[in-house]
């Protein structure tokens, strides 16, 4: 696995079919669109999510995660003086249930605590990701309608090295 930064119109449109994938079955519930209909909605929102991301998090790394070189994902993440922020990590289906989110997950967490720094993220209320992000330590500190927000203290450990 690697972890590319990458901006191109490749990127692009893959980070578009990425989005769709992870939305096609609720836009599939709407009646009277067609497949064209729905991945042309899905487009425009993977581009103001895109556009969202860029206002409200300019300073994070945007990074595509690939396997043997073809894309498989994405890891978004802003470092801040005292938090490091997930603002978005995604893969696609094919690659669920392998431990590639965990891993990902883990190296920034063990950036963040080499940092004494804590790391919080947003996640959407009854996704199946919220027992990883606890498992790795995140606990619920604000629901804020769809999502909640979640935080992973620094470890005490991390605290006390030297």
């Amino acid at each position: 696995m690697a972890v590319q930064r990458k901006q191109n119109g490749h990127a692009r449109g893959f980070l578009q079919a990425l989005y769709a994938s992870r939305r096609w079955a609720e836009v599939s519930a709407v009646p009277g669109w067609n497949d064209a209909q729905r991945r042309a909605f899905l487009y425009s929102q993977a581009e103001l999510q895109r556009q969202h991301y860029e206002k409200y998090f300019p300073a994070a790394d945007f990074l595509i995660v690939e396997q043997a070189g073809s894309p498989i994902g994405r890891l978004c993440v802003q470092y801040e003086a005292d938090d490091v922020r997930i603002v978005d990590i995604a893969l696609l289906s094919d690659w669920h249930g392998r431990g590639i989110g965990t891993e990902l997950l883990r190296t920034v967490l063990a950036k963040a605590d080499a940092q004494r720094q804590t790391c919080s993220l947003s996640v959407e209320q009854g996704s199946r990701a919220r027992r990883l992000y606890e498992r790795l330590g995140f606990r619920a500190s604000a629901d804020t309608g769809l999502y909640t927000q979640m935080q992973r203290p620094v470890p005490r450990e991390a605290c006390e090295s030297p």
